[in-house]
């Protein structure tokens, strides 16, 4: 799992392609990691929002389970 190769890419290049198909697709958590190229590849796909924690006075944001069960 090297950082930079693709492997979120090809994951939203083939959601593309099953919603091209008729498939049902919902993203429950990407980063994108500021990277254009794939911030592009997530519109027009349905994206849960994420669940805001805090922990020790830092504030973050992580998959909400709930939502996606």
């Amino acid at each position: 799992a090297a950082p930079g190769v693709g492997k979120t890419y090809a994951m939203l290049s083939e959601a593309h392609r099953r919603v091209e198909r008729g498939t049902d697709v919902v993203v429950g958590f990407v980063e994108h990691h500021g990277r254009p190229r794939t911030e592009v590849m997530l519109h027009g796909l349905e994206l849960l929002p994420r669940r805001e924690r805090e922990y020790r006075g830092t504030a973050f944001t992580e998959m909400d389970v709930d939502a996606v069960l």
